[in-house]
């Protein structure tokens, strides 16, 4: 009896301790593996500190699995490359014979022509000029994906900046039925920006209001811990999708196809707004601000954050 009792203490220590150790080791690889998904790009494996059978086998499919998604990565890595270095060269090649396309219409002498022909002159102009605001979004976004978008970070006062392009968008939105409404502070509100980089950012969001706003743009600036650009507007149409995919490269909803966007506007918003050091995100929600009587409405809500600039 006595013997049984000592066996069955040490079978019970034995697996104990197995236990225990078992316990340990799939600790020390969760935690390993958590350290390496982090920084998947080093070539580290899991690896077994103690001799498990029961572990040896789920260490090597891991260790497949780690090889697998590295290669993956590899490959996406140089096919983005590839992407980006080839949508920089047509830019750069389709922006020089635009260029002179519009010089040789601009030479077209008008006075000589009849009043259907300058019409149609007209329309070739304007289609020139979109085609190269398009061209030209597309070499802003692949020197941004590349890294090599030069910025000058420098305290920049948000407010006055959003005023002045407001004044200059105010035509073009009240001809297209757009009731504004700005909400900005008469005091400076300081970040760290580089003015080029947040002219383009504002800009950007006045068109996009301006392509899918339906009647109402509500346009604030606030100001604590960081500072905010807030753009929003009715947006009839809108769907949970669009705003999934807001920021998604080339992505357009069925009004912007039907107007000519290229999906890249946002897109480039976003990389510039996080090369500053901020973020922007959309929601679909009713601004602060926006009477009851309209609370009704779809509205898009773009929000821009910017790290603040003491005086």
């Amino acid at each position: 009896m006595e013997i049984f009792l000592a066996f069955a203490v040490c079978l019970a220590l034995y697996f104990g301790m197995r236990y225990a150790l078992l316990k340990r080791s799939i600790r020390e690889i969760n935690k390993e593996l958590g350290e390496i998904t982090q920084r998947i790009e080093e070539n580290r494996i899991l690896k077994l500190y103690a001799p498990q059978r029961e572990l040896e086998d789920l260490l090597v499919s891991l260790n497949h699995l780690l090889e697998q998604v590295r290669a993956e990565r590899i490959s996406y890595e140089k096919r983005e490359l590839e992407f980006q270095r080839q949508l920089g060269d047509i830019s750069h090649d389709l922006r020089t014979p635009l260029t002179a396309i519009q010089g040789y219409l601009r030479l077209i002498d008008q006075e000589r022509l009849g009043s259907e022909e300058r019409e149609y002159l007209e329309v070739a102009l304007r289609r020139s000029a979109h085609l190269k605001h398009l061209i030209s979004q597309f070499y802003e976004f692949s020197t941004l994906l590349s890294g090599n978008y030069s910025m000058e970070l420098r305290q920049v006062d948000l407010g006055r900046m959003c005023r002045e392009q407001i004044l200059g968008y105010y035509g073009q939105l009240e001809a297209a039925g757009i009731k504004v409404q700005v909400q900005i502070p008469q005091t400076p509100v300081c970040i760290r920006a580089d003015e080029n980089a947040l002219s383009r950012i504002i800009d950007n969001l006045l068109q996009n209001a301006l392509r899918y706003a339906g009647r109402r743009l509500v346009i604030q600036v606030r100001e604590g811990e960081t500072a905010a650009l807030i753009c929003a507007n009715d947006a009839k149409n809108l769907t949970g999708e669009d705003v999934r995919q807001m920021f998604r490269r080339f992505y357009t909803g069925d009004r912007a196809r039907s107007q000519g966007g290229t999906g890249l506007g946002l897109a480039i918003s976003r990389q510039l707004a996080e090369q500053m050091g901020g973020s922007m995100t959309a929601e679909c929600r009713k601004p602060e601000g926006v009477q009851e009587e309209e609370s009704n409405d779809v509205w898009l809500v773009l929000k821009t954050v910017f790290p603040c600039e003491t005086l």
